[in-house]
């Protein structure tokens, strides 16, 4: 009976708290919640998370739900999405949980980088304070004439993911002394497994082309209805057997044949005035063709007559990169171990309470 009286105690002093701490949540001047010290909405390893940043992400992610749920139900934006169930979970649910799967996951972040040495404090009402300290010297500065980089004043999302961002560079920094580090022989496994999807120079293809400009200068350039009329054509017979190369002198400006390489040198060039046709080409085997497809005021066909790999770009010039990418993997992989391993204590009247708008 004692048991059962504390337990109704206990959860009459959560509703009361709960009432205390919600008004604090409605929305401020920039959509998030007004702060409140001691408002946490869970705790991660006996840290809390704050109410107001959670607020904020929820009402961030809200068009995470709205994809979700009109892909998988149909749903569409209504007075009661949030609140309707599908399969026993509602909008508002459904983007709670992902919204505290982040907010957990930024919370051990944190925790890594403390322990690492990268920041001492790492609750939101020290992020707040620091926040206001950046935009009381930008805007001093920007009053003594003085020059600033980036804006006049942070937003406070803004600046969290500023601040967030370099506190995980410098926390991959320190675990790559400590945790992390790896020998030469371990980074170079590493490459071996990964250079196929990273590291390729890429191949080196020769195309030649069917290729039919239009609405030009030239007076024996045709109108861009002429054009496409010819290029159809052209693509039946080739459908009909007829070989490219011919269609290219019989089609083609002049009687001319269209032959290009494209490689690694001429990347660049390709990328900024022929980025349609280099990602046409780069899809192409020996002896395919590709759809008809149009660019820069012409019509085009082409096959691939020639590939050749260039191999991979070697180790010892990408060192540098293959540590940067076994750390970022490492470390997510670090990340990912402490958040399953870490203890989450949920605030209940707080949690429930909070909406979207």
């Amino acid at each position: 009976m004692a048991a059962e009286t504390l337990r109704v105690v206990a959860g009459v002093l959560w509703l009361l708290l709960g009432a205390m701490v919600v008004p604090a949540l409605a929305p401020d001047e920039e959509g998030g919640p007004q702060y409140l010290a001691a408002a946490w909405v869970a705790k991660v390893n006996g840290e809390p998370i704050s109410a107001r940043l959670f607020q904020r992400r929820l009402v961030r992610s809200r068009s995470l739900a709205y994809r979700h749920f009109r892909q998988q139900y149909g749903a569409e934006e209504s007075a009661d999405f949030w609140t309707t169930s599908h399969e026993g979970m509602t909008p508002l649910g459904w983007l709670k949980q992902v919204t505290l799967d982040e907010c957990v996951r930024i919370k051990v972040e944190q925790i890594v980088a403390r322990e690492q040495g990268v920041v001492s404090d790492i609750s939101y009402s020290a992020f707040l304070k620091a926040l206001g300290r950046e935009n009381e010297r930008r805007q001093t500065a920007l009053e003594a004439g003085e020059p600033i980089y980036g804006p006049k004043q942070y937003r406070e999302d803004e600046y969290f993911t500023y601040v967030f961002t370099n506190m995980v560079i410098r926390s991959k920094r320190r675990l790559w002394d400590t945790k992390l580090h790896a020998s030469d022989d371990t980074l170079r496994s590493y490459y071996e497994t990964v250079k196929d999807r990273l590291y390729q120079r890429g191949d080196r293809v020769r195309i030649q082309a069917i290729t039919i400009p239009f609405g030009r200068d030239d007076s024996d350039a045709p109108s861009r209805a002429e054009a496409e009329e010819k290029i159809d054509e052209a693509l039946r017979k080739l459908e009909e057997g007829a070989r490219l190369e011919d269609l290219a002198r019989e089609y083609g400006p002049h009687g001319g044949l269209y032959e290009r390489v494209l490689d690694e040198e001429s990347a660049r060039f390709d990328e900024r005035i022929r980025p349609i046709l280099r990602g046409e080409a780069m899809k192409l085997a020996v002896g395919e063709t590709s759809p008809v497809f149009e660019e820069h005021r012409a019509f085009y066909i082409i096959e691939c007559v020639e590939r050749e790999s260039l191999g991979h770009m070697p180790f010892e010039e990408m060192k540098h990169n293959v540590r940067n990418r076994y750390v970022d993997e490492k470390y997510e992989e670090l990340i990912d171990e402490l958040v399953g391993e870490a203890e989450v204590e949920v605030n209940e009247p707080v949690y429930e309470e909070l909406r979207v708008r």
